[in-house]
């Protein structure tokens, strides 16, 4: 069963007037739209006009009807009061004939701008079934409202354009007269829009997010439906979003927050999920053993080899990942039975789960037009199945539970679908029908909810990401291409920012702990470990290393987790700061190469993570320049030198990391004053040094302070030793080690009075 597509929303009518003056609505913030009497609009930011409206235009039984010219503007209401779950609004509509020759067509058009909220949305609703819409051009939209023209002197604003598989071709630049090169069409994504002072407007689709899209036509984008789309059914209902904040991370996280509460997707799942907890060994591409076993031995002998050696070298791996070498192909490469072939698993999937004794993440591909699962190939479900193209879609609740029941027995806990854009792109009926594709993704996310099992989007589209507000059941997604050994797909601060903003945690993919590893089908090296290492550590998603049975870097792996296989990260994933996307697009304004921050929140603290890699040329960062907010008596510290680098970290001592590569990458922590209570003492917690985030809160549960004291609640794996140093501001070069053992509890209270640790 298919959920509601939009929540709904309480209406206070007034009276619907004829087209009438024009009339401004503001939201909160400085966000304005104000709209005329012949329906053209303009969107304006503190006063200034940054968006002029472009044509309205549906295509009705294969005509185009626009406005200005054969689309009619019957009437504009009144402003109308109205709410819903992102609180009160004003709205008008605007109601729209299309003469076409199976008769008169009614269009509604919406505007509605939140009172408390600095968002505007735009509504496409057809209250009749509209037919002969295509364009048959799927890079185009058959449909637009909004459009928009930029306005602004050249190079005053710039821009981040989403898009490409994996967000991987999401395009920086400076915004120019016809648009630039940014992404549109099936590929294309979330555009933000910003000047030199961080004013950012962020454009998305804000519903129906697998049959939307946007054209960039003359200088002019246009938000509305794929113009491949035959069909619009009555009721439908395409919503667009125009967010505005200052600043482009609170932006694009401000979009993707209201989208988040609009659709009810809470983090819950997301922060308890198995595989974002806890660190995995990986099989998928860049693994040392993706299509590849070890010397005359099959996959499952070695997996089992994996498994001894790594138990063996003290990793705490929590679960395997099998990639798509097990299963059985169709002609075209898709899935046609998502099993164990025998060959690679002779003795099955449950043998495998027993002997391992760890749950599984297990990869799936598209479906094959010969899917032994489909009706009409002798199966028991209904699949849309098109053999001219080789490919075939499941549109069947019951298959879904199916099949992630019957996987959950041995042992999946995380289900990896990958392809997504072949399956999307290939399809007529994807690109044709306005919810086969809505259908496709909701109905796997019920079956994954059904069995408590998450999901992994893997090649995804913007749409893809966009769609999974309405799946809680995923909770992650790949943020860059494949991991290669040497490559630079860890570069995920951009990506990062829109995953997160939309509930995803971002997945680097897998990496190799060493740097040779002998046999390897790549013929390459990983000259750069402990980078692979740390972005997967501050990615927050999976960490998944991949090597050769005998050369793992132990110590490097154990620095993202605890004896118990926990990942010790941060409160959110490192993403690129404002200042880098500034420069990276209008040339000025901030540091060149990478910068990312992140931080953890921990009772009343936050302490925060910079990395700085491939940067050229020294650029000062204060804690508000680094999305910390507001850090008063803050201090911060080099991993590579905590204690001889520690120096006061505010406002008026920005941080300048000198400069640095791949190599040698730039990592710095912040941590705050601590007053001592009824002392003229103030303390600061360096953390877990020898790990990549030195105060996670999957290991820190709390600070409390009490007269005289400052008690730390740590957790961790039974026996395991924890060491945390700290130093006094009246003593800054002389640090304090405290070493505890964790007891059977697997908890235990840290007193800095008398350093010594308690269980409780």
């Amino acid at each position: 069963m298919i959920s509601l597509r939009l929540p709904r929303f309480v209406i206070i009518l007034s009276t619907v007037i004829g087209v009438g003056s024009a009339y401004s609505l503001r939201t909160s913030n400085g966000l304005e739209v104000d709209l005329r009497t012949d329906g053209q609009y303009s969107i304006a930011i503190n006063g200034e006009i940054w968006l002029n409206s472009a044509p309205t235009f549906f295509f009705v039984d294969g005509a185009k009807f626009s406005s200005p010219g054969n689309l009619k503007l019957l009437n504009i209401s009144n402003v109308r009061q109205g709410a819903d779950v992102l609180g009160a609004f004003e709205f008008w509509t605007l109601n729209w004939q299309a003469d076409a020759k199976s008769g008169s067509k009614k269009i509604v058009t919406e505007v509605r701008a939140y009172k408390d909220l600095a968002a505007i949305v735009f509504s496409q609703y057809y209250p009749q079934t509209l037919a002969g819409t295509s364009i048959e051009f799927s890079e185009g939209v058959c449909t637009s409202w909004p459009a928009f023209r930029v306005e602004g002197k050249k190079g005053t604003k710039g821009y981040v354009s989403y898009g490409g598989t994996f967000l991987d071709d999401t395009k920086i630049g400076q915004w120019k007269e016809g648009a630039g090169n940014i992404n549109f069409g099936l590929y294309g994504g979330p555009l933000a829009i910003f000047d030199k002072s961080l004013n950012t407007v962020v454009i998305s689709s804000f519903s129906e997010f697998m049959a939307g899209s946007m054209q960039l036509m003359d200088g002019t984008i246009n938000y509305g439906l794929m113009g491949s789309i035959t069909q619009i059914p009555a009721d439908f209902n395409f919503q667009t979003i125009v967010y505005y904040a200052d600043g482009i991370n609170k932006a694009i996280h401000g979009m993707g927050e209201s989208l988040r509460k609009y659709y009810g997707k809470q983090g819950a799942l997301r922060d308890t999920a198995f595989a974002l907890n806890y660190i995995g060994y990986w099989t998928d591409g860049g693994a040392f053993y993706y299509y590849n076993t070890e010397p005359g031995k099959n996959y499952e002998e070695t997996m089992l080899d994996v498994k001894v050696y790594t138990d063996s070298a003290g990793i705490p791996y929590r679960y395997f990942q099998l990639d798509s070498f097990w299963y059985f192909k169709g002609d075209n490469g898709g899935c046609k039975n998502w099993t164990a072939m025998p060959d690679v698993f002779p003795h099955g999937m449950q043998y495998l789960y027993d002997k391992i004794d760890l749950p599984m993440s297990a990869h799936n591909r598209w479906w094959t037009a010969t899917t032994d699962y489909a009706k009409v190939n002798g199966g028991r479900w209904n699949f849309i199945v098109e053999k001219d193209v080789g490919y075939a879609i499941p549109q069947d609740a019951e298959f879904w539970n199916y099949l992630m029941s019957t996987s959950r027995e041995w042992g999946l806990i995380l289900y990896e679908q990958d392809w997504l854009n072949n399956e999307f792109e290939h399809m007529h009926a994807t690109l044709q029908n306005v919810s086969v594709g809505r259908n496709w993704l909701i109905q796997m996310g019920q079956g994954a909810a059904m069995n408590d099992i998450t999901i992994l989007y893997c090649m995804p589209m913007a749409r893809h990401i966009l769609q999974s507000v309405e799946i809680p059941s995923v909770v992650t997604v790949r943020a860059s291409g494949d991991y290669k050994a040497g490559n630079d797909q860890w570069k995920i601060g951009i990506s990062s920012i829109l995953n997160h903003a939309v509930g995803l945690a971002p997945f680097k993919d897998t990496f190799w702990t060493t740097t040779d590893q002998p046999g390897n089908k790549y013929h390459a090296r990983e000259p750069y470990n402990e980078l692979q290492a740390v972005v997967s550590t501050l990615s927050t998603g999976p960490v998944g290393p991949s090597d050769k049975i005998k050369y793992s870097n132990v110590s490097l792996i154990m620095r993202s987790c605890n004896t118990d296989g926990m990942l010790l990260k941060p409160s959110r994933p490192a993403t690129s700061i404002d200042l880098q996307i500034l420069q990276h697009s209008l040339g000025s304004g901030g540091p060149d190469g990478e910068v990312w921050s992140t931080y953890s929140d921990i009772a009343s603290y936050r302490f925060g993570t910079l990395l700085w890699v491939n940067v050229e040329t020294p650029y000062p960062i204060t804690p508000q320049q680094a999305g910390f907010g507001k850090l008063p008596s803050n201090y911060a510290f080099s991993d590579r030198d905590p204690v001889k680098t520690l120096v006061k970290f505010d406002e008026e001592n920005p941080l300048n990391q000198h400069k640095c590569g791949k190599a040698d990458f730039g990592l710095w922590h912040t941590t705050p004053e601590i007053t001592i209570p009824g002392s003229s003492r103030k303390v600061l917690i360096l953390g877990e040094l020898a790990k990549w985030v030195k105060m996670s809160p999957q290991r820190v549960l709390d600070i409390v302070t009490y007269t005289g004291d400052v008690i730390i609640n740590l957790q961790g794996g039974v026996n395991e030793v924890i060491e945390f140093t700290v130093v006094y501001t009246d003593d800054l070069t002389t640090p304090h080690q405290i070493k505890c053992t964790v007891p059977e509890s697997g908890r235990l209270q840290m007193h800095l009075s008398n350093e010594q640790c308690h269980p409780y």
